[in-house]
């Protein structure tokens, strides 16, 4: 009885020193030995330092003021105004698309609903799909558009034009283009990517939906995106 219990003893022991060391362990790994992948994500866009300098793991480190969208507002598919990019507690995926479009675009949803659906009850992750065709695509025209993905039940807004134009938010904010095709009827070219946006609006990441690996990436980083949020915003 002594020797069992003595025994019993050593494996609770073990698996405390497990759970307390293992993510000591997995952070050393992650932040000094740099040998898995999954390092913080990317910060695209122009940078520029600041001039003052950060204290981290006993090294100064120079201060960068990333490239940040503005918050916008357009209009969604049930004619409301809509705000995006003004929460700072959540992360974003964004695309632009228009409803006339005859080659990537539904592909490019149908990527977009199979992200949201993997997040739908995650109150931290909101989806954003942009019209570039603001004249075509009413409020009336989304909604009829976007009923086969059941957006409501996803956070998932599609937006037209609104308070903001779009396409100087795609080309400043996002920094992908999004242009009329003058060449072509009710054609427009823009970029065949989805977006992903941290809570400082910071663009983290673009992922080509031609590639269905890059979108396996994109659930995979939203995942890393949503662990570094709460790291950082952690008091411990």
């Amino acid at each position: 009885m002594t020797n069992t219990a003595n025994t019993s003893g050593i494996k609770k022991i073990l698996i405390l020193a497990t759970i307390l060391i293992l993510p000591g362990f997995l952070y050393f790994l992650l932040e000094r030995k740099g040998e898995n992948r999954y390092q913080n994500l990317p910060i695209y866009g122009e940078k520029t330092l600041t001039g003052t300098f950060t204290n981290r793991m006993g090294k100064q480190v120079p201060d960068t003021l990333f490239h940040q969208i503005t918050p916008f507002s357009l209009t969604d598919a049930h004619g409301d105004p809509v705000s995006v990019l003004m929460n700072d507690t959540t992360i974003s995926v964004v695309n632009f698309f228009f409803t006339r479009c005859a080659t990537f675009c539904k592909h490019m949803n149908d990527e977009m609903n199979r992200v949201a659906e993997r997040f739908a009850g995650n109150g931290m992750v909101n989806f954003y799909t942009l019209t570039v065709d603001t004249v075509y695509d009413t409020p009336e025209v989304l909604r009829a558009y976007a009923e086969v993905y059941q957006p409501d039940t996803k956070k998932w807004h599609f937006l037209t034009s609104g308070e903001d134009d779009v396409y100087e938010i795609a080309r400043n904010g996002f920094l992908v283009d999004a242009v009329r095709d003058t060449t072509r009827e009710a054609n427009f070219i823009h970029s065949s990517s989805l977006i992903l946006v941290d809570s400082k609006r910071r663009i983290r990441g673009y992922y080509d939906v031609n590639t269905k690996k890059e979108v396996d990436r994109l659930i995979d980083e939203v995942k890393l995106l949503l662990v570094q949020e709460i790291r950082e915003t952690s008091p411990y």
